[in-house]
């Protein structure tokens, strides 16, 4: 089925030629930062309490665990998973070298990663039963600059580092077994400072100007790359002094304009982009987590995947669209049916996790968020197939039931250890289909 291609925005007016320079010089600038400032919020967010909770907030350099799976309640994070308990940490080498402690792995067969992201949302490192011995040990994290010692030392590429450890969960039975280990990581760090763009952080209930006061203020602590400082040359042409401390709101009236019109057109090409350009019921990259030089998809992923781990350890199949084309909505009634064989090729475990447009789980009758191969009472074909039914509405048969809203929503198919089959590409993912 053809589709025209939708009209994104309309064109932008501009009351002088110095605001359509400074919209102009700032939209790839917005594209640039926003995972920067989506990295930042979501640490303003989890290290605002005191002492660690049990669901995933702790002050800086220390390690919080989640209790619990994740549920619709959860909205530090969006696009989380719910096959996994999460422990989150915030970890700032300003001060000097961190110390991860790993607990021994008392079932070898669990899952664990330990996901490090630097600043920027790279996921640079992951440690787990690949490289870390089984008995446990330490690992010393860096910042730029500095030097340590000791069998395990990760330099890492910012002075901020999010640690987003994932530890699988078999079942009910298996939560207090996955908590116990989870708990016994532990980070052994010299002190407790914030940034120093977060005590500085900007919340005038203007989105777009805080968005820019905060990114100018974070470029300080964590400069582009020499190679990316080209993205801010135009700026300084459209009359914005960069460098020292910059003050949005003490801008002339015509280049705050140009600011907001830049933000508000950069989300919407951000968000466009999150889905698939020739509506395919699937898509997905395999630059997840070390993205180079694709400014707009490393966005793309803070937008609607933030955390997103890099493809060795994890594959991301977003479906926005069934296969007609036509976006997925809970009114209608769907079917994902893997064929006999067919099930997702992944060598640790597979979900097929659902989100509304909000970009969180969504609250439902069963409590289900997901179905993937530990989903306890699944039905499987008399031929050896696998039928999930989506719909907001309870189907006659429920078993293997994905609950979605009443409006947009949209399906990720996570792969953790995809098997080689699916990376070189010799596996589909079978198509949504709308069946009323």
């Amino acid at each position: 089925m053809n589709h025209p291609a939708p009209q994104l925005f309309s064109a932008p007016v501009y009351s002088s030629s110095q605001e359509a320079l400074v919209a102009a010089a700032a939209l790839p600038v917005v594209i640039y930062g926003y995972p920067l400032i989506e990295t930042l919020r979501t640490c303003r967010i989890q290290t605002s309490v005191s002492t660690a909770t049990g669901y995933g907030r702790a002050p800086v350099n220390t390690l919080s665990a989640s209790e619990r799976q994740w549920t619709h309640e959860d909205r530090d994070v969006v696009t989380p998973a719910n096959d996994l308990l999460y422990f989150c940490g915030w970890i700032n080498l300003a001060d000097g070298p961190v110390t991860l402690r790993v607990p021994p792995l008392p079932q070898r067969d669990r899952y664990y990663v330990v996901e490090l992201l630097d600043a920027w949302t790279n996921n640079f490192e992951n440690l787990g039963p690949r490289n870390v011995p089984a008995e446990g040990g330490t690992v010393t994290l860096v910042g730029p600059g500095q030097q340590a010692t000791g069998s395990h030392v990760v330099a890492c590429p910012t002075s901020l580092v999010w640690l987003l450890g994932r530890v699988l969960v078999q079942g009910p039975a298996d939560l207090a077994a996955a908590h116990a280990f989870e708990s016994g990581f532990a980070l052994d760090a010299p002190a407790k400072t914030v940034p120093e763009c977060l005590r500085a952080w900007s919340d005038t209930g203007n989105e777009a100007l805080d968005f820019f006061q905060n990114l100018f203020n974070a470029l300080r602590e964590y400069p582009p790359a020499e190679r990316e400082q080209g993205v801010l040359t135009l700026l300084r042409k459209a009359g914005l002094k960069l460098e020292g401390e910059i003050d949005i709101a003490g801008l002339r009236a015509e280049v705050r304009a140009g600011l907001e019109n830049a933000y508000r057109q950069a989300l919407q090409v951000i968000e466009a982009h999150t889905r698939s350009q020739g509506r395919k019921s699937w898509g997905y990259s395999m630059k997840l987590g070390l993205y180079g030089d694709d400014w707009l998809q490393r966005a793309c992923t803070a937008m609607k995947g933030l955390g997103a781990l890099r493809a060795d350890e994890a594959i991301y199949a977003m479906a926005d669209f069934d296969a007609d084309g036509e976006p997925l909505r809970g009114e209608h009634m769907y079917e994902l049916r893997f064929p006999p064989g067919m099930l997702p090729p992944a060598q640790a475990f597979w979900s097929v996790s659902l989100y509304g447009e909000d970009r969180f789980f969504s609250a439902n009758e069963i409590g289900r968020y997901a179905v993937g191969d530990r989903t306890p009472g699944l039905r499987m074909e008399p031929d050896g197939g696998l039928v999930i039914p989506i719909s907001h509405q309870r189907p006659a048969h429920a078993e293997n039931w994905l609950p979605a809203p009443a409006g947009s929503f949209y399906l990720i198919l996570r792969l953790y250890h995809p098997a080689p089959a699916f990376i070189e590409g010799q596996y589909r993912i079978p198509a949504v289909r709308r069946v009323s």
